[in-house]
């Protein structure tokens, strides 16, 4: 079958060379050599007078001789001629050879014959994971057989796969145990009659046992109807095969759940990241799961000087894990806290931790200590996964460690932005702490709430005929006091009657009856017709707004608090005359007044803290109605939300309010310099005059009133806008006085408005 030519300069031929097929076209040439001192040989085949693709392995033998397999595909020539050479004085030896004679299948026990273990596990590496598609090998029939016998060989009597709980999704949990030196799972495939098919497989490798042995469980595919496959797992150092069994009846993951998983908290939070990682449905159950057979809450609490410490708060989504909670350590034992995951090394979160002073009760009455609070964020845990008692770990240099667990936390997003706004304290709020530790947590929560935000219903009282020059969208929050008196007013402008459509947005839903019944009251009392849209979850002022003025009609916007209140008519009618794309006004404000006459709002202007934060003011608040600067038309650098006037088209270009604002604040600015981004500026018309009763409505926010959501959203709007607003306000300051916008130069447009005012504020 072989026939060996050495070339001229060639002393002694190869030992041994052996040709297989390993299915199709393709081969499996072995040689056979002695160890050379020259380096690592190499083989080149050729046919037809054209190198061939070939692949290869140098696998040792147990009597110290080397063994080259190289695997090819057979060009169809009748001689293929093998070069070796190992850089020896000896030069090449050459093999020509006719693989078209040779017709049986490869022998797994001839192939396998006085190799070495290790030699062992390359060989079936390569025949596994690499050969297979660069061969094309996956779905031939008699290379499939080959394999399988190859690896009984190797593996004579493999552990059949454990199914361990059905989860979701055609998903089932699997277990076995593997070598303690087995290493980290890299691939993993099944080899059945269908072919040998690689597998996208989530694996978890627990410590070794007192018997050498490592747990391993896997989440694949439930078995088919029909067992007798093998799972073929491998790691860089090590192969293992498992035996596939057939389709069963599913076992419970409530009964593994509080069996196995009730006490090993890195267990069930890798699982809980694999539900959560399939579907939906997953991350509930995943949910439900933890709160069924919730773990134990550890914490520790001394009244001496020994270190103590809890944790109080572990919320995770999407952006990460926020954790919190207060330690005592006055001799300064702390070495690290670590914070463990579902699978790999845990977390050190000490150079994490943002530190506040809190007190803490000592049990005696009224009595309390200090201690140091913390929060701290870990953007690399859990992919989102809605794990809800992480496990910490206090390390003290002595080398002891405490374990803190919580108890079960919150998996709604709208309870995480709660809890996180209230995780540290606002007056030690900082820049560094927004950034580093809350705000990812809080923009994946409005991210969250946006996405899964469904649909609102809308109701209407009454028919608004024709298309109506405006659109009036007022937000409502659990404040419905004022309600009686502004569509009194409302229906008691002739304007706003013919002209207008009045839509009220429900942002606490809880309440929609009792709206719905209000407004179909006032609507029958006045004829005034309006539309209720109801939100089916809060959602903030920015969502509330938006989701009414997709319900609008009209060609005009005005967004309104449900506690401003028009002081004469014809107040709509006035600030839509002054909208004016020519003149590049994009948005129009009102004077507010406060219910005493006072100013609370004459155009809206940003000023640093002194943290150099961008906060929100309003010019003169405080000052009398009259005061005559406050009733000088003018462009500002923005107006307050509570009562904006815009054209629909350019709200809409403009993407509405920004969703990204929490519960309600500065959001309105922001729609301020997205109007000025785009090339309009803002005007203050002191002629229409309204009331308003401010903060009526957000007050009953108990997110808001922390303080922390407030800061959060002056942070972001720093961050977005810092060197517009500084370049904004330098022009209001150092520009000269103009008394209104003027027509823009036809090669400048009017961007920023020249000129300047002293601001003035009621002691």
């Amino acid at each position: 079958m072989l026939s060996l030519a050495p070339a001229p300069v060639a002393v002694t031929p190869p030992a041994q060379l052996e040709l297989h097929r390993l299915g199709g076209s393709v081969f499996l040439l072995c040689w056979t050599l002695e160890a050379s001192p020259f380096g690592k040989p190499s083989i080149a085949l050729t046919g037809g007078g054209r190198r061939l693709a070939a692949a290869s392995v140098s696998l040792g033998l147990r009597d110290g001789r080397e063994r080259l397999a190289i695997a090819f595909r057979s060009s169809g020539h009748d001689s293929i001629v093998a070069t070796l050479s190992d850089q020896g004085p000896q030069g090449d030896v050459t093999a020509s050879f006719d693989p078209a004679l040779v017709h049986g299948l490869a022998d797994p026990t001839e192939i396998l014959k006085d190799l070495t273990p290790q030699a062992r596990l390359t060989l079936a590496n390569a025949l596994v994971r690499a050969w297979p598609p660069l061969f094309g090998l996956s779905s031939i029939p008699n290379y499939l057989s080959f394999l399988r016998q190859l690896l009984l060989t190797m593996f004579a009597k493999p552990a059949a796969m454990q199914p361990t709980a059905a989860l979701v999704e055609g998903q089932w949990l699997f277990e076995t145990f593997v070598p303690a030196d087995f290493g980290a799972l890299r691939t993993a495939s099944r080899l059945d009659g269908a072919g040998l098919t690689r597998l996208a497989l989530k694996s978890r490798i627990g410590a070794a046992d007192r018997t050498g042995k490592r747990e391993l469980h896997l989440v694949m595919e439930e078995p088919p109807v029909r067992g007798g496959g093998l799972l073929i797992l491998q790691s860089d150092r090590s192969l293992v095969v498992r035996a596939l069994p057939g389709r069963q009846v599913a076992p419970s993951l409530g009964r593994w759940w509080a069996g196995k998983a009730a006490s090993r908290d890195g267990l069930r939070n890798w699982v809980v990241e694999q539900l959560a990682g399939l579907s939906e449905q997953g991350r509930l159950l995943a949910v439900e799961m933890q709160r069924r057979v919730p773990l134990a809450i550890q914490h520790v609490r001394r009244n001496d000087d020994l270190p103590a410490a809890e944790l109080d708060l572990a919320v995770c989504n999407r952006a990460g894990l926020l954790i919190g909670g207060w330690l005592r350590d006055p001799d300064d034992l702390l070495e690290e806290v670590l914070l463990h995951r579902g699978a790999g090394e845990p977390i050190a979160m000490l150079s994490r931790l943002q530190r506040f002073p809190v007190r803490l009760p000592t049990g005696a009455e009224g009595e309390t200590r200090a201690a140091t609070g913390f929060a701290a964020f870990a953007s690399d845990y859990a992919g989102g996964a809605p794990v809800l008692q992480p496990r910490c770990e206090i390390k003290l240099k002595s080398g002891t460690t405490l374990t803190l667990r919580p108890a079960v936390q919150p998996a709604d997003a709208a309870t995480i932005r709660a809890r996180t706004l209230a995780a540290i304290p606002p007056q030690y709020l900082t820049a560094t702490m927004l950034e580093e530790t809350l705000a990812p947590i809080l923009a994946a929560c409005q991210d969250e709430l946006s996405e899964s935000r469904p649909e609102p219903t809308v109701k209407e009282f009454g028919q608004t005929w024709g298309r109506p020059k405006a659109s009036v969208v007022i937000p409502l929050y659990r404040v419905y006091d004022f309600l009686r008196v502004q569509v009194a007013a409302f229906a008691g402008d002739p304007w706003f009657v013919e002209n207008a459509e009045l839509i009220y947005v429900l942002d606490s839903p809880e309440h929609e009856a009792e709206v719905a019944h209000l407004l179909g009251g006032l609507h029958l009392a006045y004829g005034l017709p309006m539309r209720l849209v109801a939100m089916r979850r809060n959602g903030g002022f920015s969502a509330a707004c938006n989701a009414g003025t997709r319900q609008a009609r009209g060609e005009a916007l005005a967004l309104v608090n449900s506690d401003v209140i028009p002081s004469r008519n014809g107040w709509l009618a006035a600030l839509i005359a002054k909208l004016d794309r020519r003149r590049k006004v994009g948005a129009v404000g009102p004077k507010l007044l406060y219910d005493d006459g006072s100013l609370q709002h004459a155009g809206l202007y940003f000023k640093r803290d002194s943290k150099g934060v961008w906060l929100n003011h309003h010019y003169f608040k405080g000052m009398p109605s009259s005061y005559a600067p406050a009733n000088i038309e003018r462009p500002v650098p923005g107006v307050t939300g509570a009562c904006i006037v815009i054209a629909r088209e350019l709200f809409d270009e403009l993407g509405g309010f920004d969703e990204s604002y929490v519960i309600g604040d500065y959001e309105d600015s922001d729609l301020c310099l997205k109007v000025r981004r785009a090339g309009f500026g803002i005007l203050y018309a002191p002629d229409t005059a309204l009331y308003h009763l401010e903060r009526q409505s957000i007050s009953k926010s108990s997110d808001y009133t922390r303080g922390a959501a407030s800061q959060h959203n002056a942070w972001l709007q720093t961050r977005r806008w810092d060197a517009q607003i500084d370049a904004l306000m330098q022009a209001f300051e150092t520009s000269a006085a103009e008394p209104a916008l003027q027509e823009p130069a036809p090669s400048e447009p009017n961007l920023v408005p020249r000129f300047s005012f002293r601001r003035a504020t009621a002691a």
